[in-house]
């Protein structure tokens, strides 16, 4: 693991939720490279602890806490692990979210529940119990992690999913207003089509690469250029930056 001596980075604590694998791991991985001391949340334990130990043979400091994130008193027990462990709450990315693919026809109300809970809700409780803790130190920078699929409606049928992540993007603009007199910073990243776990249960690599040339650019986004523009969103480079929507999409955004 390359360890880069930034100052605005090293010794500080960043909260990574569903970083047990995809972009929230990372995620994680990048804000460990920064010399960031970092707690790796995900619903699997086993998966949390798979990214701490890649993150400490890389030389950096992690601890796996589960959780389930569309829990609130799980989520404010997290936030106090956090403090508890490390002392302080710098950075925090909420990343935990899930699709079905379905046509609104077949969508469930359950479905509804699950998707709705998955990728809303959780953002929602994140910000509940991270903001207060970064207000009281004085600052601090939150990342949500949206989806193109709350901007476009090229890449997905999944109804609920869409509805979502465009709530995610209004939720970051919402806090980041609120917040902005406390310097906390408030930003949201939009990922295109990315190459995770999940994607490849739920397609054929036949369906991945069709669903991929939506991109200008034809091919499947990387986890970590997702981790790329998060920590950049955290960064001193970000510093006027707040409320922002970051497309990381290979230039679908441009055909919408």
């Amino acid at each position: 693991m390359l360890r880069m001596n930034d100052p605005h980075f090293t010794g500080k604590t960043a909260l990574v939720t569903g970083s047990g694998a995809g972009i929230g791991r990372a995620t994680a991985k990048a804000f460990a490279a920064k010399g960031v001391r970092v707690v790796v949340s995900d619903i699997s334990l086993a998966d949390a602890e798979d990214t701490v130990a890649s993150i400490r043979d890389g030389g950096g400091e992690a601890a796996a806490m589960q959780c389930d994130a569309t829990d609130g008193a799980a989520v404010e027990r997290l936030v106090q692990a956090t403090l508890d462990r490390f002392g302080s709450l710098d950075f925090a990315h909420n990343n935990v979210g899930v699709g079905t693919g379905k046509s609104i026809e077949d969508l469930t109300e359950a479905d509804y529940r699950l998707i709705s809970d998955t990728s809303l809700k959780s953002v929602m409780l994140g910000m509940k119990y991270q903001l207060p803790v970064m207000r009281a130190q004085g600052g601090g920078a939150i990342v949500n992690t949206a989806s193109m699929a709350g901007i476009s409606t090229v890449q997905t049928a999944d109804i609920v999913y869409a509805g979502a992540k465009a709530g995610v993007i209004q939720m970051t603009a919402h806090a980041a207003r609120t917040y902005a007199p406390y310097d906390i910073r408030v930003n949201c990243v939009a990922p295109g089509l990315v190459r995770t776990k999940i994607l490849s249960e739920m397609f054929t690599h036949e369906q991945q690469m069709a669903m991929a040339d939506f991109h200008l650019i034809k091919r499947l986004i990387e986890p970590e250029e997702i981790a790329a523009a998060a920590i950049f969103l955290c960064s001193a480079d970000a510093a006027m930056i707040t409320g922002h929507c970051l497309p990381v999409d290979g230039g679908q955004s441009a055909i919408r």
